[in-house]
């Protein structure tokens, strides 16, 4: 009898469980949060973690711009530990080119973290960071995130290794006065990376801010006349990082 009770319960146990992710799916689609709010209660913490897993694989990535974002703040605000990892949901906003910082929604989203828990917004930036590819998308997440200052804003374009990342991260030194110190300390940090984008960048850093105690066997070599074409635009920059002779 054992098996045939068993069998039942875990048949039982997943029809409801689907139920309820039926319903859970169709209150956020609606945003009707009055009662997501009521189903979260209801559910034990096991079944709570079950449908945070669902929310964040199957709802979320299948959201707009505007209605992620406007999801993403009231999951937030029910419970900001277990949602605010939901903001990695823009990858597929990124990959389908509809992502947009400059929405009511998203402005609302940053604006409650700064407000109530400011502590949060380093890490939600660190999240989305790596995930975006254009400049523009970038510094349009700094504008939302209230991240103005450059040195917060070279804290967190540090942590990423791409070359939007790391072009942004060399204008920012640029606009900074005595900013040799800060550029040598970036310099040690990024070359701990290992690679040949990690390189040459060191050495763009190197022969721009004239950080003669970073050594290293550099394949990138800069001839002064070159250090000008570095503020020129960021396709030459792009060329220089990949070790190439950019086209003039």
């Amino acid at each position: 009898m054992s098996k045939p009770t068993n069998f039942y319960y875990v048949c039982n146990n997943f029809a409801q469980k689907t139920m309820t992710h039926q319903k859970l799916r169709q209150f956020i689609l609606d945003e009707n949060w009055e009662q997501t709010y009521t189903l979260f209660q209801a559910m034990s913490n096991t079944e709570f973690r079950r449908a945070e897993e669902y929310v964040r694989i199957a709802i979320l990535p299948q959201l707009g711009n505007e209605s992620l974002w406007t999801t993403l703040l009231h999951l937030v605000q029910y419970r900001r530990q277990a949602f605010l990892s939901g903001v990695l949901a823009v990858r597929h906003l990124v990959a389908d080119s509809t992502l947009r910082f400059e929405v009511p929604s998203a402005q609302a989203f940053f604006d409650y973290l700064q407000q109530e828990h400011p502590e949060s917004i380093p890490k939600t930036v660190n999240m989305i960071l790596p995930l975006l590819d254009t400049e523009p998308q970038i510094e349009s997440l700094f504008h939302v995130a209230h991240i103005e200052k450059d040195r917060s804003r070279i804290a967190l374009l540090l942590k990423v290794e791409s070359p939007q990342a790391y072009h942004l991260l060399f204008n920012t030194l640029c606009h900074l006065s005595d900013n040799r110190k800060l550029a040598l300390d970036c310099s040690r940090y990024i070359l701990k990376r290992g690679n040949d984008m990690a390189s040459n960048m060191v050495s763009i850093l190197q022969a721009y801010f004239g950080l003669h105690e970073i050594r290293g066997p550099f394949s990138l070599h800069i001839e002064p006349y070159e250090l000008s074409r570095l503020e020129r635009g960021e396709q030459i920059f792009y060329h220089l990082l990949n070790g190439k002779r950019p086209q003039l």
